[in-house]
């Protein structure tokens, strides 16, 4: 025998049927919208249907089998639906809310949670483990170094839902998740929010840095750290080896703006005045120069020779002469 023989079902073939909880009466009925439904209330998960839904204002919620693997379809609720849900789903916690006939009502908690055994089959297991850890601190007086924030006590979220219930979940009780639950904290961020949480942090935690400088300034064993945590100390209140800061102000010229501007217009104009008056001086002294020029230094006029005329000193030779020397 193989083991896949072992783990043989026999030819069992696994429930495929889809697992609804919700009454027929209390589904929407969608082909009066144009649906094609698969039953009343229950449509094929495909984009078309999904915005149509989404156009009439509808909600839904995926549909499993009995084993928990998805068919394929989704089931719409209408907003008179989810708040018929909610109300029926809170009324089974009655049980938890400190007054039972308000729905917005807030949880018990604290001592009441814990000695109310039918309140207590209600909340999730962390909720009754933080609120004894929080009722032991509290018996011990308080945390145990004056340094550890005291142990934050669950209570009900403080959001309200699109039907105007309050959330049925719970929130840890610590600053930082400002009464929401997990849902509605990751839903609630903003832009910047995180560094504004974070900046908060810083500035609580503030006081125990500067305690942890003064300690280790006064008690290390290393003198360098004892140097290094008195630098800090100096640096963070402010002062500074060779920095010295002085922020008064004295006003020595008891001037008006009107006479300041008076008094730098009349040096523009004298200032003005005497580059006018070199300017001029410069000026004579170059056409001085030029007419000197003009009278010393006249052009010379290049006139041509006249032809050379025979002299009585110089031979004269006839007509013969020539012949023959030719």
């Amino acid at each position: 025998m193989t083991d896949l023989q072992l783990f043989d079902d026999g030819g069992v073939e696994e429930p495929n049927d889809p697992l609804i909880d919700t009454p027929v009466d209390m589904r929407p009925d969608l082909s009066e919208y144009g649906f094609i439904e698969h039953d009343r209330g229950i449509v094929e998960d495909t984009y078309e249907n999904r915005s149509l839904l989404r156009q009439h204002h509808f909600q839904w919620v995926p549909v499993y089998t009995e084993n928990g693997h998805p068919t394929g379809l989704i089931e719409a609720r209408s907003v008179e639906q989810m708040k018929e849900r909610r109300l029926m789903s809170l009324s089974s916690k009655r049980a938890l809310l400190t007054e039972p006939l308000q729905n917005n009502s807030d949880y018990l908690t604290g001592l009441d949670l814990v000695v109310d055994s039918e309140a207590c089959k209600l909340v999730p297991p962390w909720v009754l483990g933080a609120t004894r850890a929080y009722l032991k601190e509290q018996e011990d007086g308080g945390p145990p170094t004056a340094k550890r924030a005291p142990k934050a006590l669950p209570v009900r979220c403080r959001a309200h839902t699109s039907e105007g219930i309050r959330c049925m979940l719970w929130s840890s009780g610590r600053i930082k998740d400002d009464g929401l639950c997990r849902l509605h904290l990751g839903a609630n961020k903003k832009t910047g929010a995180d560094i504004e949480r974070a900046r908060k942090k810083l500035m609580q935690s503030a006081p125990y840095a500067v305690d942890k400088l003064e300690e280790l300034m006064e008690n290390a064993v290393s003198e360098p750290v004892k140097l290094k945590a008195a630098t800090e100390i100096l640096d963070r209140a402010g002062i500074r080896a060779g920095m010295e800061i002085d922020l008064g102000v004295e006003l020595k010229d008891a001037r008006t703006p009107a006479e300041i501007i008076a008094e730098r217009l009349a040096r523009l104009k004298a200032g003005a005045s005497i580059i006018q008056g070199e300017l001029v001086d410069r000026t004579d002294e170059k056409e001085a120069e030029v007419v000197l020029e003009l009278e010393t230094d006249q052009p010379k006029i290049f006139t041509p020779q006249t032809a050379a005329t025979p002299t009585s000193e110089q031979p004269t030779i006839s007509d013969e002469e020539l012949d023959e020397l030719r």
